[in-house]
């Protein structure tokens, strides 16, 4: 019987070695060292804190401050509730009826690092009753899994990515070889995932233009954008491409490619495009004809008018009017999306190009009582532009301004030189735009509805601006508050950066 315990002590002991412990005694470990051993490997392994009933803190160990980032010292006398991440009223109020009644509560719970991340946990909350059985302290044990939340949250992320409709797949930057695909974009060759390992996009597209992939993702690489866009036709189909720089599992550099079918999308605004050019060319001889017969009319060439012949008249004339400049800004927006507008392209004085258009713009200013206030216009900063276009560009808003302004206000023309570019702003103080329209502003026939209906225009105005401005490798900004007013800021790349040929680009 002897031998019999000496072999089993020593396998115990064996076994403690093997899995990093070493027994207080060679003897059988007795009940005070075995509860001494799972104390320490409870606080070893295990988030432990201790607090009242009412939910302060009395104390908790190491594990706990390494865990969440604070010291006891600033834990303690603090709520409970202080390190949770949310605040959710019937999880506590069952923890709390629960311990009350002397019984444990088990569960996952979002708490609070100290530098404000989230930490999951899964925890075990217990009571500690006095002979009386009434609740006077609470013991939590809690275990990390931030870890496992996070990895179950990227397969889930993983999982409804690889499922998309739209193509995603990662190339590596180096050699464009692709590291990951979807379903989707593995459909498009019939392949698996073992048939796409190693290939390129090369390989993968025979006509496949390497250079001008590259030329569109060196922003990237340069760190100049986030992400760049770009059209892609592919198989009768048009695709937009949106691709990001990531870093792979073994820092190198990878693209993060969407390939999103935009093909009914492209048909639909080329039909309309299509429809809207053929209505107004077909409307544009008739609607000159009737405005300038009326006209003719008003002029008294064919005798004098009574006053209600003339009312109506002047109406008419007004409404033709109106519709002759729907007319022309369809034709202009068609013939820049049509590519058929050619920009005469030159370094041109900034300053001198504002004040142009405000002497354009002098007495429709005067009509609505508004003063300009011009600031920045003698620094001498160029851009390139088309100088014709660029006044087109700021006639649109500097009348915005006006039209939408109080009469006796007072609008900014600004012009300043950053990083991005040289920026020619118009600043007004009138009515501005609703936040719920600022989306969709720069699209055709769009307008804010902000009470000045006896104002609008034809809808097309910031259409024709951003048009412009586009092709002129430049960006529109706007700003506004609703009453407050509305800034526009049309920013230029500086002339170094276009060059300065003075050769005809064609949009």
């Amino acid at each position: 019987m002897r031998q019999m315990k000496i072999k089993l002590n020593r396998f115990i002991r064996l076994c403690l070695r093997k899995i990093g412990l070493t027994p207080i005694h060679s003897g059988f470990l007795n009940d005070k060292s075995r509860m001494a051993h799972e104390r320490a490997a409870m606080h070893a392994h295990s988030i432990v804190s201790t607090a009242t009933a009412d939910g302060i803190l009395l104390g908790c160990n190491a594990r706990f401050q390494d865990t969440l980032g604070y010291k006891e010292s600033e834990l303690v006398g603090r709520e409970i509730g202080d390190i949770y991440a949310d605040v959710n009223s019937s999880m506590f109020t069952e923890i709390r009826d629960m311990l009350k009644h002397g019984e444990s509560w088990s569960g996952e719970q979002r708490l609070k690092h100290k530098n404000g991340s989230t930490v999951w946990v899964r925890a075990t909350i217990c009571p500690i009753l006095d002979s009386d059985g009434t609740h006077v302290k609470t013991i939590s044990i809690r275990t990390d899994i931030t870890a496992s939340k996070q990895s179950q949250s990227e397969k889930d992320m993983y999982r409804a990515l690889h499922m998309m409709q739209d193509e995603i797949f990662v190339l590596e930057a180096s050699d464009l070889r692709y590291a990951y695909m979807n379903v989707a974009a593995m459909r498009r060759f019939g392949w698996t995932t073992a048939d796409f390992t190693g290939k390129t996009l090369m390989a993968a597209h025979p006509d496949f233009d390497r250079t001008a992939f590259e030329q569109e993702v060196r922003p990237l690489l340069d760190g100049a954008v986030n992400e760049v866009r770009f059209m892609e036709a592919l198989g009768g189909d048009t695709f937009e491409n949106t691709v990001q720089l990531m870093q792979g599992p073994d820092g190198s550099a990878r693209f993060a490619c969407i390939r999103h079918n935009i093909s009914e999308r492209v048909a639909l605004e080329k039909a309309k495009d299509e429809f809207t050019a053929t209505v107004s060319h077909e409307l544009r001889s008739p609607l000159t004809s009737i405005k300038g017969g009326i006209g003719l009319v008003l002029s008294g060439a064919t005798g004098e008018l009574s006053e209600k012949t003339r009312n109506l008249l002047e109406i008419a004339h007004r409404n033709s009017e109106r519709l002759v400049l729907i007319v022309n800004d369809m034709l202009e927006l068609d013939k820049i999306a049509a590519g058929k507008m050619i920009f005469e392209m030159r370094d041109y004085d900034a300053g001198q190009l504002f004040s142009e258009a405000l002497i354009a713009n002098d007495s429709y200013l005067a009509q609505y009582g508004v003063k300009v206030v011009p600031k920045g216009f003698d620094a001498g900063l160029k851009v390139h532009c088309d100088p014709d276009r660029m006044l087109q560009v700021l006639n649109n808003l500097l009348s915005n301004a006006a039209k939408f302004s109080r009469s006796g206000d007072e609008v900014h023309a600004i012009l300043e030189a950053t990083d991005k570019g040289v920026v020619m702003s118009v600043q007004d103080f009138g009515v501005g735009i609703p936040k719920s329209a600022q989306s969709t502003i720069f699209e055709r026939f769009t307008q804010a509805k902000n009470g000045r209906t006896e104002r609008r225009g034809t809808g097309l105005g910031l259409s024709i601006v951003k048009a412009i401005v586009d092709h002129h490798n430049g960006q529109v900004v706007l700003e506004s508050d609703e009453g407050q007013g509305t800034t526009v800021q049309v920013i230029l790349p500086h002339p170094a950066t276009e060059g300065s040929n003075g050769l005809k680009k064609a949009s």
